[in-house]
């Protein structure tokens, strides 16, 4: 029948794109597609001598996905509706209800149909199973011990269906008859949605016996689906007859005079001749049709289980693996490339670094040549570079002078400071124009204990406070002057205290005129007192930094 493969096939590349198979009772029509072309076809018959050739034929496309179609009698057809439910428990209670139809069969699927619209707005599913699988299972032993990837078991059937909607028919209750191989196939779709199907083998070959034998197989489909309750007996069945060369319009024209049922013929040719596949190859076998759709990607639910389509699995996911790997190879290329070119980038970028370094060079040499000679000696020069560095780590604020003033400030909290004269000098004894307490340059001198450098400049302060709140203790108040001195010698930036002025009540502010009353207004006076507070000379520029964050 048609075209052998035998001397096609050897001309093909060793990897085509798709199988796809149809068996039926009596024989195996294998397909072969690339790119959603048909490339050849070949029937092997069901029988021995098919099995081997079949076998040897496999061995050929060991990596090429395979689809099996099974056009058979034996098929089972339940409607049914189940809760609404989603994820994990919608497949659960699909399996529920396959064991619970058809326990113990081997090739069976839950079609999902469509969600009420009413009631409880529940699932509604078409259960479909295979009754007797003998006539499928020779040829799936066969794509097993070959370990050929299958893809997955479908039902011509479900095929039909997508034809129905290819060919766009919109009748509610379509009955499709399609003349096949294997016999007369029947296919009630509600909707667009399949709900039974029948085969009929055993056509009768004059024409004259086909109006009878297309009505009265259409008169028992009818009286099914009504026994089923898919249709009721006032329901309007279109009926739809396809064919290749419209051999079948007579037949409809019969059938709507003779039975009032409203008939239609459907010529298939111009959308064969658009899926570009031979119209006498399609009309030698018209399971071709199907299997291009398959083949096109109209992938419909699968009636095999998970170990008979493990290989194709694991096929994916070495494909998928391959994929990533070749993506990350790409990609890790692309990374090389961009180092490179950075890496050629900064190259370039130091050489051009170089040069310039280079005539920076030159010039410095040359301007070094014409720099005019000076007549300060070396030693001099030396010695002024370092002199500046010395008069760059002095202060030039009082800020190091007040930190520390204002933590023994914090510590001894009953003084209050009125004054601080601050100056940097190497004189202890300059003269300080205080209108609190005005002392003369000779009334201060410097403690002995501490040795003045010459060279130096020290942070001098006059500091002129009170106790707050006095109220004529002066013991009390000569202890916290005392305190405020101690807390101000502990510092380490602060080498000498000394108390200049003492609240006594021998202060020049004391009323000396005499009166009763001069004692509680000698009382009244602030207890005032003066120090002369100087600081280390700092020796680094280090050091200077580290004291002042120690301060902080």
């Amino acid at each position: 029948m048609g075209m052998t493969l035998k001397n096609t096939f050897q001309r093909m590349i060793s990897r085509p794109h798709k199988l796809v198979l149809c068996a039926t009772s009596h024989s195996l029509l294998v397909g072969l597609w690339r790119a959603d072309k048909l490339q050849g076809s070949q029937v092997f018959n069901n029988d021995d001598a098919g099995h081997e050739a079949f076998a040897e034929f496999l061995k050929q496309y060991t990596n090429t996905p395979v689809y099996l179609m099974a056009d058979a009698v034996e098929e089972d057809y339940r409607l049914e509706s189940v809760p609404h439910t989603t994820g994990a428990a919608k497949k659960e209670l699909a399996n529920r209800k396959l064991n619970q139809f058809y326990r113990g069969l081997d090739y069976r699927t839950a079609h999902f149909v469509n969600r009420e619209t009413t009631k409880r707005k529940d699932d509604r599913y078409l259960f479909v199973a295979l009754n007797n699988a003998d006539f499928l299972q020779a040829w799936v032993n066969l794509i097993q011990a070959a370990k050929v990837p299958l893809v997955g078991i479908y039902l011509l059937p479900m095929i039909s269906q997508v034809l129905v909607r290819q060919l766009k028919l919109m009748a509610p209750h379509i009955l499709l008859c399609e003349k096949l191989s294997s016999g007369l196939r029947q296919t009630y779709l509600h909707n667009g949605r399949l709900r039974m199907s029948r085969l009929v083998p055993n056509v009768p070959t004059e024409e004259s016996q086909l109006g009878y034998f297309y009505l009265q197989e259409t008169e028992k489909t009818r009286l099914y689906l009504i026994s089923q309750r898919f249709i009721a007996r006032e329901t309007p069945l279109n009926l739809v007859l396809a064919s290749l060369d419209g051999s079948t319009q007579h037949i409809s024209q019969g059938i709507s005079q003779e039975q009032s049922i409203e008939c239609s013929d459907i010529n298939l040719s111009q959308f064969t001749t658009s899926l570009n596949l031979p119209i006498k190859l399609v009309a030698q076998m018209p399971e071709l049709l199907h299997m291009h759709l398959l083949a096109s990607g109209h992938v419909v639910d699968n009636l095999a289980s998970e170990a008979l389509t493990k290989e194709y699995d694991f096929s994916k996911l070495k494909q998928r693996i391959k994929l990533t790997t070749l993506l990350l190879g790409v990609l890790g290329l692309f990374a090389a490339s961009g180092v490179l070119m950075q890496g050629l980038s900064y190259q370039s970028a130091v050489k051009e670094a170089m040069q310039d370094t280079a005539l920076q060079q030159r010039r410095y040499d040359e301007a070094a040549k014409n720099f005019p000679v000076t007549t300060i000696s070396a030693e001099d020069l030396k010695a002024a570079v370092e002199l500046d560095k010395v008069i760059s780590i002095y202060p030039k604020s009082p800020r190091r002078m007040m930190q520390v003033v204002s933590n023994a400030l914090e510590q001894v909290p009953e003084v209050q400071l009125n004054r601080l004269h601050w100056a940097l000098t190497n004189d202890m004894n300059s003269k300080d124009d205080d209108k609190f307490i005005n002392l003369p340059a000779s009334n201060s001198p410097v403690n002995p204990a501490f040795t003045i450098d010459a060279t130096k400049l020290y942070e001098l302060a006059y500091v002129t406070a009170e106790i707050s709140g006095f109220m004529g203790d002066y013991r009390s108040a000569l202890n916290s002057v005392h305190r405020f001195v101690e807390k101000l010698n502990l510092d380490q930036n602060v080498a000498v205290v000394e108390i200049l002025q003492e609240p006594v009540n021998v202060s020049s502010f004391v009323n000396l005129q005499g009166s009763t009353t001069d004692e509680q207004t000698a009382q009244t006076q602030p207890a005032l007192f003066k120090l002369k507070v100087i600081l280390k000379a700092p020796e680094t520029a280090s050091n200077i930094d580290k004291d002042t964050a120690r301060m902080k």
